[in-house]
């Protein structure tokens, strides 16, 4: 006997559902309210109602089990509020949601006063243990819970003594306001300091939401860049980030430096053959190839660029650090470029003849691996249409740098020259605002 997979078993009530009408689903939620199962006769009630909302026998359905399915709730809203005024008020907003949503069926429930009066204490009760659990962490210069305890207690009553005022001071006693600063460029690469502190922001910016960062917003660069002196920039000092975030009015500034460069290139020639197909017919006319050995020569570039980077965020009011991350980056170039233009059909082109390789398998091994150290998975044809096509690629430009942010060890770009040390280091460096993001969520959460 065969055995339905649980979600065959679901799949199947979910399709009986869809199929049955209002009539029966009405029915059925009946039979369930007078078994006691109250959640499925709610359930099959409320399909009964979207499936057709004029319908009486549904609408019926839906009043009795609502009226059972409250009175139940409000039971147990003021057991457990007996014993636990939070949970009980939690267990009452469920219970509101519920009557909000029996109410857009068009079911309107009468009141009970007793209940309602009840719920109201439980709600205030809760709101004030919160709103003084906030007056304390406050006294504990917490102002981050405080705004979370107020907050929660809204969500019981919005309307308790001064809760919305309290909200909103406490939210700009807890909100850190984060200058991302140029970092101090040990590494003396032209231009690091602005350009690293303006990709942080821009990568940086866009996750600092309400829903993730609830108490973290960024400075402005514009504001940073209008409080920053020349010699801040170009030579900073000892306490300078303290200073800057202080004229800023920042609570805090993200700071660092880059440090460490070091540099590795290498430069390998190939010199060896490639072989072209050329067709011929002879005297019949009958088809004949011959393959015709070219010198071919080329030369692959490879730089290895690493350079070490320490952050940190640093209040402003007493300079103490807060969190810091430090850590190396790099990143490998490698380049290929040759003058050699084929004639002809690029695919006419070889690294050895079939018949070479048939007859000495050793030779075809050499040859290819050869190729393969020198120029990874670029085929003879694919090489030499890239040199026809690009034959003048000999210079790095700014619309090359996106090809070194992937793994070009086994496909070296096509490019006449590497790009600089400088370059490299900007490139190894691209991932440095993902520790930065984390420092700041880290914080934001404390």
């Amino acid at each position: 006997m065969k055995t339905l997979r649980p979600w065959a078993a679901a799949a199947l009530a979910l399709l009986a559902l869809s199929c049955a009408s209002a009539n029966k689903l009405s029915q059925r939620s009946a039979r369930e309210l007078a078994a006691g199962d109250v959640d499925r006769a709610y359930e099959h009630a409320r399909a009964a109602v979207r499936k057709e909302p004029a319908n009486p026998r549904a609408q019926s359905a839906l009043l009795a089990v609502a009226r059972r399915l409250v009175a139940d709730r409000e039971a147990r809203v003021m057991a457990v509020g007996e014993v636990d005024t939070v949970a009980g008020a939690r267990q009452a907003l469920a219970l509101a949601d519920l009557r909000g949503e029996i109410a857009s069926y068009g079911v309107v429930l009468k009141p009970d006063p007793e209940y309602a009066r009840r719920e109201a204490a439980l709600r205030i009760g809760a709101a004030g243990i919160f709103y003084a659990q906030a007056e304390a962490a406050l006294a504990a210069h917490r102002p981050k819970q405080a705004w979370l305890d107020f907050h929660t207690a809204s969500g019981f009553a919005s309307g308790y003594r001064d809760l919305a005022r309290r909200l909103d001071e406490t939210y700009l006693q807890a909100l850190s306001r984060v200058a991302i600063l140029p970092l101090n460029d040990e590494a003396a690469v032209p231009g690091l300091p602005r350009t690293m502190a303006d990709h942080i922001y821009a990568e940086v910016a866009p996750h600092i939401r309400p829903d993730g960062f609830r108490f973290t917003r960024l400075v402005d660069p514009g504001s940073v860049y209008g409080t920053i002196t020349v010699a801040e920039m170009d030579a900073p000092a000892g306490g300078d980030a303290v200073r800057i975030g202080r004229r800023l009015g920042a609570d805090r500034v993200l700071t660092g430096r880059v440090y460490g460069l070091r540099s590795r290139t290498d430069t390998y020639e190939y010199r060896g053959t490639i072989y072209r197909k050329i067709v011929e017919r002879d005297t019949s006319g009958a088809r004949r190839e011959r393959f015709v050995e070219q010198d071919f020569h080329a030369v692959t570039r490879e730089r290895e660029v690493s350079v070490h980077y320490a952050l940190s965020v640093l209040d402003v009011v007493d300079g103490t650090t807060l969190a810091a991350y430090q850590d190396a980056a790099s990143t490998y170039a490698r380049v290929v470029f040759t003058d050699f233009q084929a004639q002809g059909d690029c695919d006419d082109y070889c690294l050895l003849p079939p018949g070479v390789r048939a007859s000495d398998g050793e030779r075809a091994k050499r040859a290819e691996a050869d190729w393969k150290e020198h120029f990874g998975t670029w085929t003879v044809p694919a090489l030499l249409a890239k040199a026809r096509k690009d034959r003048d690629h000999a210079r790095y430009g700014a619309g090359d740098r996106s090809a070194f942010f992937g793994d070009c060890r086994e496909r070296p770009v096509w490019l006449g020259e590497l790009p600089r040390e400088n370059e490299l280091a900007l490139i190894a460096l691209d991932g440095l605002w993902q520790p930065a993001l984390g420092m700041l969520q880290e914080l934001d959460a404390k």
